[in-house]
């Protein structure tokens, strides 16, 4: 999974980077219009547990990449920097978090005001696609003046003239109503207002206790474009990361904040995805799997490895709540918790599979 973090100059986007993936800030790099790029693991409780459970040697979590793109500005998407550099990185991104300043700041050209911050970034993605939409459009349209169009031209030629005048209309690709077949059209473009977006309003501390009802309020203004808000403070966030076990847990009892940052941002970006993890166990490793939610056994064991796909044959099914629950395979074998299932059982959230494979 990777996910591009992007943002206004100052609203506390690098910081959140560093929050997310644990790495520190390299004052070297502070003012290059550089994309930094770190991966790191999904927590998973689970994974530790089922690791004791089995004596695994070696536990292995799902990972998700990181992206700190330069800060963007008012009319950014007209410089040649952004083909360039910003959306060219992005362009390979799954989904967007954009950070925005919810607090003030000394010396700030303008006061904090998330909703107009949303509309101006969202604002240059659409810009953005547009050009590229306008461009292939044309392209195409001089293409079937001369001959007669394929099935396949004819397809694309009328979902670029809707996501054109979706555009032009100023609403992002998102939430434009596309059947699977019409979003294969445009896959290819790889556009930036087509991704899922989950926004991260950045708080003042004293605003911390509000972080819910905020979000909430942010949502509801933005519901029509799709997007998901989650709040925080990133300053409070990296204060709570330097502190030890113990102490860490009481400041957060202290301020209400049940989760970290780091957990609730990538709990809400696999949510924004469509993301689940299934799981597999044993004394060499114990590992959590990403899949969509919706995907099927013969999906699943080809996340693992495609041999196992073209091979399937059944795979053997428990839950991690029973599996917990009764101690491992045996009890939940002995009161029939274990399941054989077929190629189209769909897998869900916290499923131990072992598949079972012909070669």
């Amino acid at each position: 999974m990777n996910i591009g973090l992007i943002g206004a100059p100052q609203s506390g986007k690098t910081t959140v980077f560093h929050l997310l993936t644990g790495t520190e800030p390299d004052p070297a790099a502070m003012h290059k219009r550089e994309t930094l790029r770190a991966v790191t693991q999904v927590p998973d409780p689970r994974v530790d547990k089922l690791g004791e459970m089995s004596e695994s040697r070696k536990l292995i979590y799902t990972t998700v990449e990181y992206l700190d793109t330069p800060g963007l500005e008012e009319g950014a998407s007209k410089q040649s920097w952004f083909e360039g550099v910003f959306s060219g990185e992005l362009k390979n991104a799954d989904a967007l978090a954009l950070v925005v300043r919810g607090f003030e700041l000394a010396g700030a050209l303008e006061s904090a005001e998330p909703p107009r911050d949303i509309r101006r970034i969202q604002d240059e993605l659409i810009f953005s696609d547009l050009i590229v939409i306008e461009k292939r459009h044309e392209k195409l349209l001089k293409q079937v003046r001369v001959k007669l169009p394929t099935a396949q031209e004819t397809l694309e030629l009328n979902v670029l003239e809707r996501a054109k005048a979706q555009l032009e209309d100023g609403k992002p690709l998102r939430v434009l109503d596309l059947e699977i077949h019409e979003k294969k059209a445009l896959r290819g473009f790889q556009l930036l207002s087509e991704k899922p977006m989950l926004v991260v309003l950045n708080l003042a501390e004293n605003t911390l206790s509000n972080a819910l009802s905020l979000a909430e309020k942010l949502s509801t203004e933005f519901i029509a474009d799709g997007m998901a808000v989650i709040g925080l403070s990133a300053a409070i966030e990296a204060e709570i990361a330097g502190l030890e076990d113990a102490e860490r847990e009481m400041f957060m009892a202290d301020l209400g904040v049940t989760q970290s940052a780091r957990d609730r941002v990538l709990q809400a970006s696999y949510a924004l995805l469509g993301m689940q993890s299934f799981l597999t166990t044993g004394d060499k490793e114990t590992r959590a799997w990403p899949i969509h939610l919706g995907e099927t056994a013969v999906d699943a064991a080809g996340v693992i490895h495609s041999d196992l796909a073209k091979g399937f044959i059944r795979a053997e099914v428990v839950h991690y709540d029973d599996f917990v629950r009764e101690g491992g395979y045996p009890g939940c074998k002995a009161k029939g918790l274990v399941r054989l299932e077929g190629k189209e059982y769909v897998v869900k959230d916290g499923d131990i599979l072992v598949i079972r494979h012909s070669g």
